[in-house]
């Protein structure tokens, strides 16, 4: 505010001077009259069960009076012992002040002091006013019948009394009876029909002058001025400080002195006559003494809303920015409702009737009590119909993957259905068994989401950066920040048999609820709402099982904004784009506007993404390699006017570039320490940081390549083989994976292998095949295409060559990964088994699958030569028929599971022990049970293995544990490779070669 020095004459009143104490009456003056009077009945209001009756009371004395326990006594037909006895407590009657004793009925508790107020048009504060709460419907004055009201000090004598009804009727509807004192008691009735003027005293309600008028204040460097309109008839006036005391002056203005700085204080005036007569007091003023005088009022309030209820409504304000504002006081049909402090900007007023309109204001209020004029009044009322909510729930996920056995990433996102920014602070969201407050400042802008992150104690470990790869993989533009995200922590979250989800205002009301089933939940996938289109709090499901969207909305999801115009922007224009390795760099130059919402993004006719207007570059992410895209950008106005598609340009990208990247250093635990003292690190696995998914892994002898193959757990971009130098570690290629039709291979890469002249590929329920000569002749970061691919009768996960016979075989895990019911055969143990691995001898000739096994038909199966049953969860095999090391099975599920690899003698040099038949033909089928188990059966390792090879006595095994896709929810990421001395694993077995 303005600092201004005061600038006005006034004479200063110097104690013994022209101040002196009080406490000594002119000789003079009329027979005291009762401490206490009642100087005004309402024994009928307005208003339906008539609600606003009162009696006012009037401190005769020249000091305050304690009225705890005093009583308002109230006789009926017998007015020596009274009917009723209301007590009074925590209240202080001021010295020549009026108190108003509001009989609040019954049947309308509730009914608030701002509606007193506007039924008398006066403008009572809760000092001025104590409530009695009658205690039964009975209750309440007469309008017609003779009784008595009374008032009585704490020892129950009668202070005064007053007659209604006493040969008249009193009780007419919004009119007072006045008495002043008399010669007893009882007060003298002056006349009824009278407008109500509660707290306020007639000139003939009390014998001298009139109470002085205009009493103003005005602050200085540590004192106060005073003036007053002077009184007809008055030769002083005494002044009542709100510290107890009294001075008197000769004069209508007066300086007080000796205040604190920054300190409020109230004063009133009352003037006397020469005959020692006192008038009532004067209204009260306050100021605040300031070195430096601030009489600059703020700014006044604006941007007024209102969000009506059934039997309230909440009212909005655009905050101020004066650093000395102290609060913003709101005024319901001229009168004062409340005072909120400055940085609340809202209020509930309540309660209020339904079907009725009032006038809404605010004023600012500042350090120095400086008030505002008032905002624009805003008409309005209570609804039976609900608005559409401020607040909306859009989208909701209660299935995510887990971690520490809970849902890791469930969320719900929230969007401001408002032109204003929206404070959450204070803001409640429940749902289940819990209900969560937001303790801190989250401003939500107009027209914007924030992503609510629903967490139990036991996912506090897991980082935003997790929860944003879990969305949106690599695509690193669409992250989320901080900002646009909130993390409710310490709860059991969204739970998955269905429940209602609800938000909450610091007032406790319910802005808007969205509810769903246990029908509406599958893993991975989130429940959509749309706006509420029926006057209810309730959003709309708009469908379930849909893919996620945090932090951006899909069509028909809210209602469109405000529209202030309807000319679209120009397009953006200068487009231009950067290709890069798999993803491009785009820009463009904004258009000429200053209302833009929204920059959309098209890849190829599609809409890609949305950015704020202050943002005109953006680089797109998983984008395949030496494929050409088509990019286009629009504008869009806050008035939801979207301009037509920018000119396009085009970019070529490279394939994704692969790193070698150690990220984390595990630690040995020793939990796993018979693994650790048979095993030493490997290579780094490459491709991790690139969102590669490592599978498989298999040994090319003749270059000492270790191959991995991976999948991309975008599902966009191609499969890929990495391959590194064994003896070095070092990373030597990769090389993307293209389909037979020449599209890029995204498929579910299982394992992988090679054989004499070609690699195999287990995909799904596919088998695909590609020549060794192309990967070896393959540029790093180049393509390679597969030559055939094959159906299996099995969901091939791995896969691996061994003395001319190519295996593949299938993961079995009950709920997720289901086989074919035929594949479940019981074991010679009697347990069952759900899986098979399957043979194929290949063609020398040609090292190829033979007509006999498929005829080149993508209807028909390849059929096997041997079948295999197996124990679910398989990850990877070795088979050793020449060394007699038989069979190694690597078997893990689940990110926190540790896994087990089992050992077999090799099958085939057994009878069959049973027939399957595939395709019409009978194949012959060999149990892998504890009948052929080596000694040491097997041994437990650490979690998230995938393919396994044997090179030179050591087994090498890669991990999907390291992969950004399980990484941030394993409880061991592994980075490396793991090499298991074979000579120590296989101690026991006799005839190790």
């Amino acid at each position: 505010m303005k600092k201004n020095p005061l600038a006005r004459a006034a004479a200063t009143l110097v104690l013994g001077l022209g101040f002196f104490l009080l406490f000594v009456q002119n000789s003079e003056a009329e027979d005291p009259s009762p401490s206490l009077i009642i100087t005004e009945i309402v024994a009928k209001s307005a208003g339906s069960g008539q609600p606003y009756e009162y009696v006012e009371i009037y401190n005769s004395t020249s000091e305050a009076i304690n009225l705890q326990d005093y009583q308002l006594q109230y006789f009926t037909s017998n007015f020596s012992s009274p009917a009723n006895r209301w007590k009074i407590s925590d209240k202080v009657i001021q010295p020549k002040d009026s108190l108003v004793l509001w009989l609040k009925k019954y049947a309308y508790p509730d009914t608030p002091l701002w509606d007193f107020n506007s039924n008398y048009e006066s403008s009572l504060t809760p000092e001025e006013v104590f409530e009695v709460r009658l205690t039964t419907a009975a209750q309440g004055l007469s309008d017609s019948d003779r009784r008595k009201i009374g008032i009585a000090d704490a020892d129950g004598h009668i202070l005064s009394t007053a007659i209604i009804n006493d040969g008249e009727v009193d009780g007419i509807a919004n009119r007072s009876v006045i008495y002043k004192a008399g010669s007893s008691a009882e007060m003298m009735k002056i006349r009824n029909g009278e407008e109500p003027t509660p707290s306020l005293l007639l000139a003939e309600q009390v014998t001298g002058p009139a109470a002085p008028a205009n009493l103003s204040a005005a602050p200085s460097n540590g004192s106060v001025l005073l003036e007053w309109e002077a009184s007809e008839g008055a030769v002083s006036y005494n002044i009542y400080h709100s510290d107890g005391s009294a001075l008197s002056s000769d004069t209508n203005t007066a300086t007080i002195d000796g205040l604190e700085n920054g300190k409020a204080y109230t004063f009133r005036v009352t003037a006397v006559n020469a005959e020692g007569n006192e008038s009532p007091g004067s209204k009260g003023v306050t100021a605040v003494p300031q070195e430096n005088v601030d009489t600059e009022a703020p700014a006044v309030p604006s941007g007024l809303r209102a969000i009506p209820g059934k039997d309230h409504v909440k009212l909005q304000w655009n905050a101020k920015t004066e650093s000395d504002l102290t609060g913003y006081r709101i005024y319901i049909n001229g009168t004062i409702f409340g005072t909120v402090p400055a940085d609340i900007t809202s209020i509930v007023v309540s309660p209020l009737e339904l079907n009725r309109e009032y006038s809404l204001t605010v004023t600012a209020i500042d350090r120095a009590g400086n008030e505002s004029d008032a905002s624009r009044p805003l008409v309005t009322g209570p609804s039976e119909n609900a608005p559409i909510p401020n607040l909306l729930i859009t989208e909701l996920i209660a299935n995510t993957d887990n971690y520490a056995g809970y849902d890791a990433f469930e969320y719900f996102e929230l969007y401001n259905n408002s032109p204003e920014p929206i404070d959450l602070k204070g803001y409640r969201f429940a749902s289940y068994n819990w209900d969560k407050e937001i303790g801190e400042n989250v401003v939500l802008e107009p027209w914007e989401t924030v992503v609510v992150w629903t967490r139990n104690a036991s996912i506090a470990p897991i980082s935003l950066e997790a929860f944003n790869y879990n969305y949106f993989y690599s695509y690193k533009s669409k992250y989320l920040t901080e900002e646009d995200s909130i993390v409710l922590g310490d709860i059991a979250g969204l739970v998955n048999g269905g429940n209602t989800l609800a938000v909450y205002d610091p007032d406790g009301h319910e802005v808007v609820r969205a509810d769903y089933s246990a029908e509406d939940v599958t893993l991975k996938e989130t429940v959509t709402f749309a706006y509420p289109k029926d006057n209810t709090r309730s959003m709309e499901k708009l469908a379930a099982n849909q893919k996620p969207t945090p932090g951006w909305l899909i069509e028909d999801q809210v209602p469109e904004r405000p529209e202030l115009d309807d000319e679209a922007p120009a397009p953006p224009s200068g487009l231009q784009a950067a290709p890069g390795s798999g993803k491009a760099d785009l820009s463009w130059d904004a258009p000429d506007a200053d209302d833009l919402y929204r920059y959309h993004i098209y890849k190829d006719g599609k809409l890609e993404y949305s950015v704020d207007p202050s943002q005109t570059d953006f680089t797109l992410y998983t984008l395949v390699g030496n494929q050409t895209y088509t990019l286009q950008v629009s504008a869009e106005d806050t008035s939801g006017n979207v301009s037509v598609l920018s000119e396009p340009v085009q970019v070529t990208p490279e394939h994704q570039t692969i790193t070698q990247l150690e990220r984390w250093e595990h630690e040995k635990d020793p939990a796993y320490q018979d693994l650790w003292d048979i095993s030493s690190d490997g290579p780094v696995i490459a491709g991790l940081a690139q969102g590669l998914v490592p599978q498989g892994l298999t040994y090319y002898k003749k270059k000492d390549w270790l191959l991995t193959i991976s999948y991309v757990d975008n599902g966009i971009q191609p499969g890929t083989i990495t391959v590194t130098n064994r003896t070095t570690g070092e990373l030597v290629k990769s090389v993307v994976l293209y389909n037979t039709d020449g599209t890029p291979y995204t498929g579910h890469a299982g394992g992988v292998t090679v054989s004499r002249d070609h690699g195999w590929v287990a995909s799904e329920n596919q088998l695909f095949s590609f020549k060794l000569s192309d990967l070896v002749q393959a540029e790093d970061n180049g393509e390679i295409h597969f030559t055939k691919q094959i159906p299996l009768p099995v969901e091939a996960a791995y896969t691996v060559y061994d003395e001319g016979i190519l295996w593949v075989g299938e993961f079995y895990e009950a709920s997720s990964y289901p086989t074919d019911p035929s594949h479940h055969i019981q074991n010679r143990d009697g347990d069952m088994h759900y899986a098979w691995m399957t043979g194929f001898d290949l063609e020398r000739n040609n090292d190829d699958l033979s007509a006999e096994h498929w005829n080149g038909s993508p209807d028909h199966e390849a059929v096997p030569d041997y079948v295999l049953s197996t124990t679910g969860k398989v990850q990877g095999a070795i088979m050793q028929k020449a060394a007699r090391n038989g069979v190694t099975l690597s078997t893990s599920y689940g990110r926190a599971n540790d896994s087990v690899l089992y050992r077999y003698e090799y099958p085939l040099k057994e009878d069959a022990h049973a027939y399957v038949e595939i395709e019409g033909k009978q194949v012959p089928l060999w149990f892998l049970d504890g009948h052929t188990a080596k000694p040491r059966q097997s041994i437990e390792a650490i979690p998230m293995p995938e393919g396994i090879v044997e090179v030179q006595k050591e087994l090498y095994v890669v991990f999907e544990s390291g992969a950004d896709k399980y990484r941030y929810t394993t409880t061991y990421p592994m980075d490396r490779m793991l090499r298991i001395d074979m000579k120590k694993l296989m101690k026991d077995d006799k005839g190790i070669e």
